[in-house]
């Protein structure tokens, strides 16, 4: 087995690994000897292969990471998820999303598709040598579960049920929907096992009875098994553990963010940023605004002329036309169908004022362009009267700040200072159990290679 990674070519990497690590950590030793690992933490043991996975995983073009960084990650992680077991209640690092996937088998996702991206040649191999060069070769559905069944047993009874009742559960239990059969072990799928790894959607395209869904899933499954067996058959079994345990750590390193303000879904609420934010006091949200003045920059007021015209084909041949020499005026007075055609400036709008209580969807557009400009066509909305097709022209602009006592103002000034201190008060945690962490490594691993 090779002793360093392929990505690793010169000896500096050595010391760059080091350093890296024991400035950041204040028990580092130097003692693993076997020279395929590279740290050993707590309970975690970090081999070359498996942080070579994490770092291809961690690693992009648009945000490149280096292996010594991928480490770096590894430990974090480690040492945040620990502290997160040792200091949140059980249930938060429980607790299920109703929406999304079981924590375990997000795990259980994770790891598999790490493991399938870092032996991809081995598994295709060994897919091909099986009988049919495909899982269909290992899967056997339960003929007997047809799609009249499947609706029979598990077809919801009410639209207004969107989870499986107790009977339902306890009949899936006990309905076979494949077995797999793994070349040392043969394992059986239940409908049960596959619809506790759904989300939302999936369970109910289940309850629906969907049989196609349902063996799909079941093939998604057979594969997942089939990395995970093959796995087990064919790579250290420390290496295994250790994939899993970093996955794991991921997650309780994520619930420790969300405890402290710091991860939310676009989907769900902060309370703990709401709540900071609502106790910064108003002499801070003042000194942020007057230090971050032009984030608080609106437009005024904007005076705009436009043509009105009645088809997205009439817009875009104005539109060509002004871009070729037409002048607005004359555009107006050619082609514009608005009612304003004949009045003393055709096709003013006027001003255009942001306090205006009866501020409408053109404002919006006119006040997202410059001085000068000329914009595109666009379509005015659905229900909002006749439907035409508008383009303007902005004759001037009065561009100004929103006062500090806006309501606009205070939220986001004070959520800003707040998420501020959160970040502030985590990079404190981090840096104390960096601090505290006890860590060992191989000094030898990264060194080059000699030529033969």
């Amino acid at each position: 087995m090779k002793k360093l990674f392929n990505f690793c070519r010169n000896a500096s990497f050595a010391a760059t690994l080091i350093l890296a690590t024991s400035t950041a950590m204040s028990a580092v030793h130097n003692d693993i000897k076997d020279p395929r690992l590279v740290a050993r933490m707590g309970e975690l043991t970090l081999s070359a292969p498996v942080l070579e996975i994490f770092w291809r995983s961690y690693n992009h073009p648009s945000q490149p990471v280096s292996p010594p960084q991928a480490m770096q990650r590894i430990v974090d992680d480690a040492l945040l998820a620990a502290y997160a077991r040792e200091n949140l209640p059980a249930e938060l690092l429980a607790e299920e999303n109703k929406v999304g996937f079981l924590r375990q088998v997000q795990r259980e996702d994770r790891s598999v598709a790490l493991l399938r991206k870092a032996h991809e040649k081995d598994l295709f191999a060994a897919i091909q040598a099986l009988p049919e060069k495909s899982l269909d070769g290992i899967l056997t559905f339960n003929p007997q579960l047809t799609a009249e069944q499947y609706k029979a047993i598990f077809a919801l009874n009410s639209s207004v049920n969107i989870e499986a009742t107790a009977e339902q559960e306890n009949v899936a239990r006990n309905t076979q929907v494949a077995e797999i059969d793994l070349g040392n072990k043969k394992v059986s799928l239940s409908l049960w096992d596959i619809y506790r790894r759904q989300n939302v959607q999936g369970r109910l395209s289940m309850l629906n009875a969907d049989l196609k869904h349902l063996h799909a899933e079941a093939r998604q499954r057979a594969g997942s098994l089939f990395v995970m067996n093959w796995a087990e058959n064919n790579i250290p079994a420390e290496d295994v553990a250790a994939v899993q345990q970093i996955v794991a750590n991921e997650q309780d390193k994520t619930v420790l963010l969300q405890s402290m303000g710091l991860y939310a879904d676009v989907h769900d609420d902060n309370p703990v940023l709401r709540q900071r934010a609502e106790q910064i006091p108003q002499d801070q949200v003042l000194a942020f605004y007057n230090e971050h003045k032009d984030e608080f920059a609106v437009v005024e007021k904007v005076k705009a002329r436009h043509i009105q015209l009645a088809t997205q084909e009439q817009a875009d041949k104005v539109k060509h036309e002004l871009e070729h020499g037409l002048s607005f005026e004359d555009a107006i007075a050619r082609y514009s169908i608005a009612d304003d055609k004949n009045a003393k400036v055709p096709g003013d709008l006027g001003w255009l004022i942001r306090k205006d209580s009866n501020r409408g969807w053109i404002h919006s557009v006119a006040f997202a362009h410059q001085k000068g400009q000329t914009s595109m066509p666009f379509r005015s909305p659905q229900g909002d009267g006749k439907v035409v097709y508008e383009i303007l022209y902005i004759d001037e602009r009065e561009d100004g700040y929103l006062d500090v006592t806006d309501a606009t103002v205070h939220y986001e000034a004070s959520r800003d200072i707040a998420l501020k201190q959160l970040k502030n008060e985590f990079y404190a945690l981090q840096q104390k159990l960096r601090n505290s962490a006890d860590v060992h490594l191989n000094p030898q691993a990264f060194k080059r290679r000699k030529k033969p």
